[in-house]
């Protein structure tokens, strides 16, 4: 199905949110709300995906133990389409507390446990089927002990091999995928002065694009400004600002989610990076990740600015 991308998110999680009028580290802090969904990047990338509406997606992801049960069954709730792989391990719980008198987010996220081999072989045979019946590759965030960073560039390859575009979101152990080459690689800005070691931007820009065969590169920033490099330039853009800032988990996931979709439906790349933008701010006016209105992005989408760099 050309109109569907397969995602792949190797570390799922079960989020909790907890939400405090104030938050004071070191002392007893009782929270006001609390909040627990499925979540990790590939299934922020899967809700995303389904709420834009311009395109279909599916997950392969791996779940194991009482909170993977939970995953599976949140994902059912939602309509969300998963092909999840059984494994051993204990899927991980990651739990955000929100305060809301200085609108941040601190995230406390639990170590992966490792997959055996033969579950990643599993993993490998259950992605060679989704892909088959997909258009596109979304690799979605980190993955757990147990996988190489070979595993990327296998994926990425299997996926160019059958001339389908690849799109990377992730920065740690990513170097053999880059290699490789991906078509659209979005990270935010702290990634970029990890994967490049400079933390001028054009510079670095221009570095990791030299560097590797990197279609399109997106870059976000949190609230602020975001710049998209290609071929022939480079360019900065405004984020919406929301009211009221609820919760920012998510927020980045939405942003590729949508970019990704518009490109693969034909928009130009400044134009679909906007929409990611605007549906990303959007997202962080919910409790929950990668949650929100398309009608709250698209109203956003109106005050999204874009200046040329180079």
């Amino acid at each position: 199905m050309e109109n569907r991308i397969l995602a792949l998110g190797l570390n799922p999680a079960w989020q909790k949110s907890l939400f405090f009028d104030e938050l004071q580290f070191g002392e007893v802090n009782r929270a006001a709300e609390a909040h627990a969904i499925a979540s990790g990047k590939g299934i922020n990338f899967l809700r995303a995906v389904r709420t834009w509406g311009t395109m279909e997606a599916v997950l392969v992801q791996p779940v194991g133990g009482e909170t993977g049960r939970l995953i599976r069954d949140s994902l059912r709730e939602e309509g969300l389409s998963a092909r999840s792989v059984a494994v051993e391990a204990q899927t991980r719980t990651c739990t955000t507390l929100i305060c809301g008198k200085s609108a941040s987010a601190t995230e406390i996220i639990e170590p992966s446990e490792a997959l055996s081999r033969e579950e990643v072989e599993r993993l490998k045979r259950e992605i060679e089927l989704a892909l088959a019946s997909s258009g596109a590759l979304a690799l979605c965030g980190t993955y757990p002990p147990g996988v190489s960073p070979e595993f990327y560039a296998w994926a990425a390859a299997l996926a160019r091999s059958a001339g389908k575009p690849v799109m990377l979101d992730a920065y740690q152990g990513i170097h053999p995928v880059l290699e490789g080459g991906v078509d659209f690689l979005k990270i935010n800005r702290a990634e970029l002065t990890a994967l490049t070691g400079s933390a001028d931007l054009i510079d670095s820009l221009s570095r990791l694009r030299r560097n590797y065969p990197v279609g399109l590169l997106a870059v976000t920033d949190g609230g602020d400004d975001a710049f998209l490099a290609l071929d022939d330039g480079m360019w900065m853009f405004s984020v919406p600002q929301v009211e009221p800032f609820v919760n920012p988990i998510g927020a980045g996931d939405t942003c590729t989610a949508v970019l990704f979709s518009e490109i693969l439906r034909g928009v130009s790349p400044a134009d679909a990076f906007a929409g990611g933008l605007a549906a990303a701010s959007a997202s962080c006016m919910s409790r929950y990740p990668a949650v929100y209105r398309k009608a709250d992005a698209e109203h956003l989408l109106k005050s999204v600015e874009v200046k040329r760099l180079l």
